[in-house]
């Protein structure tokens, strides 16, 4: 439902409420003060006149049930009708409070969350603060209606706890290679550098350095039984490989005994944690990527250069897509908007440039690297827009970030895969554009499924009550062609 109000952050849904509810007094408003052992809570109606001021509820089993019946008594003294009509709210709920949180859902009462930083605007007084003004400070905000709406099972919420773990291994995975590169240097210089006959931390290199690793111990094996090694890592064309490699240990300087020994024992330390890292990174790419077949945003990784992982990470902070009325609101969100300011009446042009204090720093990294996959291996269109742009003089992968939302909210309202803009005319009714369309489908489709396949998802993915899967159902009805498994 599409409204338009000055008031760009009320939820729909409280608005809902009180409109329901016919007379704003007939609307029960229930904020908390959200504490580890005991809350502060307090009852206002829709017009913020106390109902009852400040008491405790103990953040237990029996609090929940004394908050309930506070509730219900309130209910039935002022005539209220619908549990619906009693929203309950505080601050962003930290983990020790959600499932307070979760059971007052259950029960059928509407449970919000609130911006810390708005609490802290309708603040009395920044320089002296109790649990008691805090809490009249969450009661306005909840008054104002700026809230969003808890409980039940969000798909958005658990993705994004998924890729924010997956970032926190990614970074403690980049640490052990570096600790690993350190130890590596020591027993065997130029092992993993770029130019090395073997790739860096692909699976060879991995077995290699898991057996008594130095440039002595290589360079003492026969080719043969060092290729044969290789070749059940998957290396091509390994007797060459065996050859380089031994070649390379040959010249390689070779530290110390007691050097060797100190270094290869950290390295398998440091080699166990690793490899258990990735193992972590796998499953977790696993499991977003099943969360992201279940939403409309998974049409994104129809996009040439935007792979599942990255989709994930990009949609896991912002959440649905087709809620979002305006990209603006995104690109402010991601930090790659620009700030404006501008006074001085109608004639004063605006003052354009600068950092945006208040963003997601974590959206904006995933963002920016969708703008710099789209601009180095993204489609066809989209290279030659992004070429005029640095021809421009102007910041491509921000430009590019911008564009991958506009297209992705685009993908995720109409339910269909990335079209080139001369197949997105609005003469949908001719032949030769069906034909076109339909080519282009079949064209694509190979790596659309191959994204699915490396993950081992595709039938999931493409399964009749998905997103995808729905779009391969009806295309192929449409365009009379075939898309197989």
């Amino acid at each position: 439902m599409k409204r338009k109000s000055i008031f760009r952050n009320e939820s729909q849904k409280l608005d809902a409420a009180f409109i329901e509810a016919g007379l704003p007094e007939r609307v029960l408003l229930v904020p908390l003060d959200f504490a580890k052992i005991t809350h502060y809570a307090c009852f206002c109606d829709g017009r913020g006149t106390y109902v009852r001021k400040a008491f405790t509820v103990k953040n237990t089993r029996e609090g929940v049930d004394y908050l309930v019946d506070q509730i219900e008594r309130t209910r039935a003294a002022r005539s209220i009708k619908s549990k619906r009509h009693v929203i309950i709210g505080g601050e962003d709920s930290a983990s020790y409070t959600r499932n307070f949180m979760d059971r007052l859902f259950e029960l059928g009462y509407l449970t919000v969350r609130l911006d810390s930083k708005e609490v802290h605007r309708q603040a009395e007084s920044v320089d002296s603060s109790t649990d008691k003004t805090a809490l009249r400070a969450i009661a306005k905000t909840l008054l104002n209606r700026d809230a969003r709406l808890t409980g039940g099972s969000d798909l958005y919420a658990q993705l994004r706890g998924l890729t924010r773990q997956r970032r926190r291994i990614v970074h403690l995975s980049t640490a052990v290679k570096n600790r690993i590169h350190t130890h590596a240097d020591c027993l065997f210089p130029g092992f993993l550098a770029k130019d090395s006959a073997v790739a860096a931390f692909r699976q060879a290199s991995l077995e290699l350095m898991g057996r008594n690793f130095s440039a002595t111990t290589l360079a003492r094996k026969s080719e043969k039984t060092l290729a044969r090694m290789l070749s059940r890592q998957g290396v091509r064309n390994a007797l060459e490989v065996a050859a380089k490699l031994k070649e390379q240990a040959r010249n390689a300087i070779c530290a110390d005994e007691a050097t060797v020994r100190l270094s290869s024992q950290l390295i398998a330390s440091e080699l166990c944690l690793f490899q258990s890292l990735q193992s972590s990174l796998d499953e977790l790419d696993i499991a977003s990527a099943r969360i992201l077949l279940q939403l409309p945003e998974a049409f994104a990784v129809s996009i040439k250069g935007i792979g599942i992982t990255l989709a994930s990470s990009v949609f896991a902070e912002i959440g649905s897509l087709s809620q979002v009325q305006h990209c603006d609101q995104i690109n402010a969100f991601a930090g790659i908007a620009p700030k404006v300011k501008q006074t001085g009446g109608p004639e004063t042009p605006a003052r354009i440039g600068g950092k945006r204090r208040q963003f997601n720093r974590i959206l904006k990294d995933y963002t920016l690297q969708a703008g710099n996959h789209l601009y180095l291996h993204g489609p066809t269109d989209l290279l030659h827009d992004a070429a005029r742009r640095k021809l421009a003089g102007k910041a491509v992968d921000t430009a590019m970030a911008r564009r991958f939302l506009r297209i992705a909210r685009a993908l995720a309202k109409t339910h269909c895969i990335y079209l080139p803009s001369h197949l997105r005319t609005e003469q949908t009714g001719t032949v030769a554009e069906a034909e076109a369309r339909a080519q282009y489908i079949i064209k694509t489709w190979p790596d659309l499924l191959l994204k699915w396949k490396r993950l081992g998802l595709h039938e999931e993915a493409f399964a009749p009550e998905t997103p995808l899967g729905n779009w391969r159902i009806i295309v192929q009805e449409i365009y009379e062609i075939e898309l197989p498994l």
